[in-house]
């Protein structure tokens, strides 16, 4: 019997690193589908042709060709075999090194100032930090209105001076955008109102609906990040410019949330438009789960758009 059921728990055992080896494989070909697109295979490609021609060029100052290296018996199919595996096989490799090269951030040149997609910590990285918070700029944090587990929530519990946070919200800071009174009284601040609070930039970037959930329209967050692009310019004091990937966490979308890269894409669109420049430039910070379901090669794709006057008006 003992024996019996040591072999049982083998089986189990066994059965348990199948099982993880497939959902491993299934994962990865998940990640590889999402990273592969068309712009990574025209940018694999012409890699490929550019060292191909590179290779032969050479060569041909050397007094030798590419075909000279196969077999003098060798038929014309069986060539063209050999460089279109070369072909695909420099290619492959082209892709492998763009992806892993922009994995990790980006640097782009925006109305003539540095700005860099980074994974890092928000609040380990100098500069003035923008935080998200709702159109009341509510400070309590009880997973309900603020969740504990947000940015928002953090950088409350964690980071913000209590008394500060209070002075900030109860005065009246000088700002392009007016506030108004909502319908039951409270002060409510157009989105895109910048409060400052000892360095942190408090952003309003969400509407709140009757339940206590955070909600945005997708014009509704272009025009946001158009007022705090604003109100930035003028509260930065020359300090480099810190914020997340905004609208990545639980905020809700109408008509479905827009993907990460869509986000990043309509952030930088907007600093673009906006004709702002910050004298010591721009950070978003990524965490690493955001990043790696990001396809951040394609990064510098919009600065050859824009210098192409591709895509200028595309929000969302």
């Amino acid at each position: 019997m003992r024996k019996i059921g040591k072999l049982d728990e083998c089986e189990k055992a066994k059965m348990e690193l199948a099982f993880n080896f497939v959902c491993g494989r299934v994962r990865l070909l998940k990640q590889i589908i999402h990273i592969v697109t068309w712009s990574l295979i025209k940018k694999s490609f012409k890699w490929s042709f550019a060292i191909i021609g590179a290779i032969s060029t050479i060569m041909g100052v050397a007094g030798v060709s590419l075909i000279d290296l196969l077999p003098k018996d060798s038929g014309c199919p069986f060539r063209l075999f050999v460089l279109v595996i070369l072909f695909v096989l420099l290619a492959f490799f082209a892709a492998i090194v763009t992806y892993h090269h922009n994995k990790d951030g980006v640097h782009l040149v925006i109305n003539g100032m540095d700005v860099d997609i980074v994974v890092d910590d928000l609040f380990c990285t100098e500069g003035v930090k923008v935080i998200p918070f709702n159109e009341y700029f509510d400070i309590k944090v009880d997973d309900r209105v603020i969740s504990k587990n947000s940015l928002n929530g953090i950088f409350i519990e964690k980071y913000a001076d209590r008394n500060a946070l209070k002075q900030a919200v109860e005065e009246r800071q000088p700002s392009l955008l007016k506030p108004y009174k909502a319908g039951d009284g409270r002060i409510c601040y157009p989105l895109g109102t910048i409060m400052d609070c000892d360095g942190f930039a408090m952003l309003a970037f969400t509407h709140m609906d009757e339940v206590n959930r955070a909600y945005l329209r997708r014009g509704q967050y272009e025009e946001c990040l158009l007022n705090m692009w604003d109100e930035l310019d003028r509260m930065y004091a020359g300090r480099r410019i810190v914020l997340p990937l905004l609208g990545s966490g639980i905020t809700r979308f109408e008509n479905g949330k827009p993907s990460e890269d869509d986000l990043l894409r309509c952030m930088l669109c907007t600093l673009r438009a906006s004709k702002h420049h910050f004298k010591e430039g721009v950070n978003v910070v990524l965490t690493k789960k955001t990043a790696a379901r990001m396809r951040l090669f394609e990064v510098n794709g919009y600065a050859e758009a824009w210098n192409n006057r591709i895509g200028e008006k595309d929000g969302l």
